[in-house]
C-alpha cells in the first residue's frame, strides 16, 4: 500500500470513528467495529442479489464523466460538477444528453443519497461534520439535494456557500447521474446498528 493511500485510509477510518461517536458508537466498540465494518457482508449472497443497472440506460452522449465523490466539503465536489456541465454548455452549446457527468457516492458522502427525513432521524449532520453555513450547529436536512425554500445556496459551512444550482436535484435536472457504493451503503447501516438505531436488516430498507 503506497503511503498516500495508506494516509487516505486513515483519514477515512478518523473521520468515520467521529461519525460513530455521533451517532452513539462508543468505547471500545468503535475501534471494534471500525476494524470489521468495511469487511461486513451484505444482507444477501453475490448469487441471491438482482443488480440493477438501470442507471447505464440512456447514457449515449460522447462526454460521459465519472466524478469521484469520497467527501462533501460543503458542497466543493457538486460545484465541480456544475462547472463541468456549464464549461460544455458555454464552450461548445453542449448540454444533456451530449453530457452526462456521473457522481460516485461512497465514504462520507454516501448519506448524501437519503432524503431529509433520514438526514433528521439519523443525524447525517452530526455524523458527517456538516454544519449550518456560518454556525457549529449540524444541518438536519440533506442540503446537499436542494436548497432550503427561497435560498440561493446550500446554506453549509464552508470556504463559500455554494450556490443553489449545484445542489443534486438541480445537477440531476441537468442530466448528471448519482451511484452509491453498496459497501459503504453497508457500512453506515452497520454503523447505524451498532448505534443503538435498530436492526440492520429494517435500517437498509428504510434507507
Amino acid at each position: 500500500m503506497s503511503q498516500e493511500k495508506g494516509s487516505n485510509r486513515r483519514e477515512f477510518v478518523e473521520r468515520i470513528t467521529s461519525g460513530a461517536i455521533a451517532l452513539g458508537v462508543s468505547g471500545t466498540g468503535i475501534s471494534a467495529f471500525a476494524s470489521s465494518a468495511a469487511a461486513m457482508p451484505a444482507s444477501e449472497s453475490p448469487a441471491e442479489m438482482k443488480w440493477d443497472a438501470s442507471w447505464l440506460n440512456g447514457i449515449k452522449g460522447n462526454h460521459a464523466q465519472i466524478f469521484d465523490m469520497p467527501a462533501g466539503n460543503g458542497g466543493f465536489g457538486l460545484l465541480h460538477v456544475h462547472n463541468y456541465l456549464q464549461t460544455y454548455k458555454d464552450a461548445y452549446s453542449l448540454v444533456s444528453p451530449h453530457v452526462v457527468p456521473i457522481v460516485s457516492l461512497y465514504g462520507m458522502t454516501t448519506p448524501l443519497a437519503f432524503n431529509d427525513a433520514m438526514w433528521a432521524k439519523y443525524k447525517f449532520g452530526a455524523a458527517t461534520n456538516t454544519n449550518a453555513y456560518g454556525t457549529t450547529t449540524p444541518i438536519t436536512r440533506n442540503a446537499y439535494y436542494a436548497a432550503a425554500p427561497g435560498s440561493q445556496t446550500m446554506g453549509m459551512a464552508s470556504v463559500i456557500d455554494i450556490p443553489a444550482v449545484a445542489t443534486i436535484s438541480s445537477l440531476q435536472s441537468r442530466g448528471a447521474r448519482f451511484i452509491v457504493c453498496n459497501n459503504a451503503f453497508n457500512f453506515w447501516v452497520g454503523l447505524l446498528e451498532a448505534g443503538g438505531a435498530g436492526k440492520a436488516k429494517d435500517i437498509r430498507a428504510e434507507l
